[in-house]
């Protein structure tokens, strides 16, 4: 009798040895299937990245002169200003508007109303856009951007930085102004 309760624990276990073995090949199995599939999406997980500091500094075009006074550098602004002349400018400007000129591979270039300036004069922008650019609440769809964006459209475009001062910097965010 003894041989024969033996036998049956040894398939108890063997029951068990093969069910573990199972679990294990099939938790395996779903790991690596969990891996290709993240590979093949490309997820993005957003880590913050603190902007430098460097990209928050004031750029120097556009910059008055101690003793210069708008009415001197650009009487326009006195008859059309875009911002009231008595109210100082902000020192972080994060987004400004203007007209398509021109539409490059990575890039527009928009004929900004000078918003983003201390003496307010038009200027042409470098608008550089990338993955991360949202067109019309679109993300990162180069083919969409060349589709949607026309030369004479009239956009607003929001940096993730400061643009004060500065004729070339990457846009966050563009729309077309829609009159």
């Amino acid at each position: 009798m003894p041989s024969i309760e033996k036998s049956k624990d040894q398939k108890i276990d063997n029951k068990k040895i093969i069910l573990i073995s199972i679990i294990i090949v099939a938790l395996i199995g779903g790991i690596i299937v969990f891996l290709n599939i993240t590979k093949e999406k490309n997820l993005n997980l957003e880590v913050y990245a603190p902007i430098p500091e460097a990209s928050m500094e004031i750029g120097v075009v556009g910059n008055l002169e101690i003793g210069e006074s708008i009415e001197n550098v650009n009487p326009e602004a006195i008859e059309n200003p875009v911002r009231p002349i008595n109210e100082p400018i902000p020192a972080d400007i994060f987004n400004t508007s203007g007209t398509i000129l021109n539409i490059q591979g990575n890039s527009i270039i928009v004929r900004g109303i000078g918003t983003n300036f201390d003496d307010q004069i038009k200027r042409d922008l470098v608008v550089l856009i990338n993955e991360g650019t949202y067109v019309n609440g679109v993300y990162g769809d180069a083919e969409y951007f060349k589709k949607s964006l026309k030369i004479g459209d009239n956009v607003s475009i929001e940096a993730p930085y400061n643009i004060h001062g500065k004729t070339e910097f990457l846009a966050k965010y563009i729309n077309i102004i829609k009159e």
